[in-house]
């Protein structure tokens, strides 16, 4: 189920070159090591953090969205200003989705399920989402101003 995807011959065994521990879907997954490389450039929008395959392997824009909305993050907001319990619900919410997913993308199920990609009313409060490509990516977000909170 790739959509985007990098291919490269990998010469030597792929636990030398492939971090386990950034893999959200993986046994290995360590919270701790995210939030550490997070820690390292607090001025990084959240937007572009979550998309961050050094910090968060296996994200993609779907997920970042899905997530954002759900712990109730604005993408704008700055990774350093988020309060610890709010970035810890953050890439709980990250991972958990990560796993709804693949099942809803298996059952053949997954955009009837989205909650703010691709949306235009906030299912929330019933006002219009907004749709702005943001950060460095540049990839569409989908955010609602008034439950999704600006960490500045």
């Amino acid at each position: 189920y790739f959509y985007v995807a990098k291919i490269a011959l990998i010469q030597e065994p792929l636990d030398k070159v492939y971090d386990w521990q950034a893999d959200i879907m993986s046994d290995d997954w360590d919270t701790k090591k995210a939030i550490k490389k997070i820690s390292e450039k607090p001025e990084r929008l959240i937007c572009d953090v979550l998309m961050d395959q050094k910090i968060f392997s296996g994200v993609g824009n779907i997920i970042k969205n899905e997530a954002l909305f759900n712990a109730k993050v604005h993408p704008e907001s700055k990774a350093g200003s988020i309060p610890d319990k709010k970035l810890k619900e953050l890439i709980k919410e990250t991972v958990k989705y990560s796993f709804r997913f693949l099942e809803q993308r298996k059952q053949g199920t997954l955009n009837k399920n989205w909650e703010a990609y691709e949306q235009e009313e906030c299912p929330r409060n019933h006002i219009p989402l907004h749709k702005k490509e943001l950060g460095k990516t540049r990839r569409w977000c989908y955010y609602c101003n008034k439950c999704q909170k600006l960490y500045a």
